[in-house]
């Protein structure tokens, strides 16, 4: 199955990939590892993460869960640059909320995490999702490091990891923000600003508020975030206990 990855990205010459070819991307890493949903995402910091391709709706529906939480097997690959496979039990035990909320609103029981890397740092992650609750444990991890390896050198290839505050992304970071996925994340982080602005908090911190708010509401952050930057939320009010 590796190549039919092998196929598409050799049909798209040249650095970086267009905005619509990434879902196409995500796609075709679902397939060449027998996964049932996968989500090519970028990050130089956690809060910054950005999706820029999913293979279906469920897929981002699980990323953007994950991201909700703010933490899981992603957040792990990336600060150990390394693999790392959750079978149902292992969620359960190590992420309870993330393992409760993929449980509840999408198909997905088992995750396996593998970082992008860039200049050999962590700068991205492929997650793969399945239905089966232990079919994350048994991918071959050599034929999952090459697909990590395959995306990584086609989007990542001489950028690095930033150390600003935004997705560093060499000339493909223009396009990464044009992709249909990234969209909603963006939107989050204008929350963040706001937030930080009229609670006088580090974005980080403006991020853990908003967090908190969403999880305890059962909202994904995104949703929350688009309260915020409509209006419809007050940045004032996200610290006050959840009582409706």
């Amino acid at each position: 199955m590796e190549e039919h990855l092998e196929r598409f990205l050799a049909a798209h010459a040249g650095p970086g990939l267009p905005p619509p070819a990434l879902d196409a991307l995500a796609a075709a890493c679902r397939d060449a590892l027998g996964a049932d949903g996968a989500v090519v995402a970028v990050a130089a910091v956690e809060r910054w993460r950005l999706p820029v391709g999913v293979s279906g709706a469920g897929a981002a529906a699980a990323e953007r869960w994950q991201f909700t939480v703010g933490e899981g097997p992603s957040a792990l690959a990336r600060a150990r640059a390394g693999a790392v496979a959750a079978d149902e039990a292992r969620l359960g035990r190590t992420w309870p909320a993330l393992h409760d909320q993929l449980r509840r609103h999408t198909a997905f029981r088992s995750v396996l995490a593998l970082p992008l890397l860039a200049d050999g740092a962590p700068a991205g992650t492929l997650d793969l999702y399945w239905r089966g609750a232990r079919a994350a444990v048994g991918v071959d991890p050599a034929a999952a490091q090459r697909v990590a390896a395959l995306v990584g050198g086609r989007l990542l290839d001489g950028a690095g990891p930033g150390r600003g505050t935004a997705p560093r992304a060499g000339p493909a970071g223009s396009a990464w923000l044009r992709a249909p996925a990234a969209r909603p994340r963006q939107r989050t982080w204008v929350a963040i600003s706001v937030v930080s602005e009229v609670l006088g908090l580090a974005d980080a911190d403006a991020l853990a508020v908003l967090r908190s708010h969403a999880y305890a509401r059962d909202r994904t952050l995104e949703q929350v975030a688009d309260d915020v930057v409509a209006g419809r939320a007050s940045a004032g009010a996200l610290r006050r206990p959840a009582e409706d």
